[in-house]
């Protein structure tokens, strides 16, 4: 039983998004990624001026705005 509780509460904190940054299944998986989309949406969260929370923002906008136009498409 005791197993069972340790791996709920860690499959829990794993899969809470709180932290995650941004929507649109965003997971851990995601930090490893080299697609056109990440290079394109860093460089424009790059360009942004801001701190940090700023640059976050435009990241994750620009990422939304291409995942759903990749919805539309398909």
């Amino acid at each position: 039983m005791r197993k069972i509780l340790i791996a709920l509460i860690i499959s829990i904190f794993f899969s809470n998004n709180a932290f995650a940054g941004c929507g649109l299944g965003w997971t851990v998986g995601h930090i490893f990624d080299f697609s056109k989309e990440h290079k394109a949406c860093a460089k424009i969260a790059r360009e942004t001026s801001g701190d940090s929370f700023a640059k976050n923002d435009a990241y994750c906008d620009c990422r939304e705005i291409l995942q759903i136009r990749k919805w539309v498409e398909d």
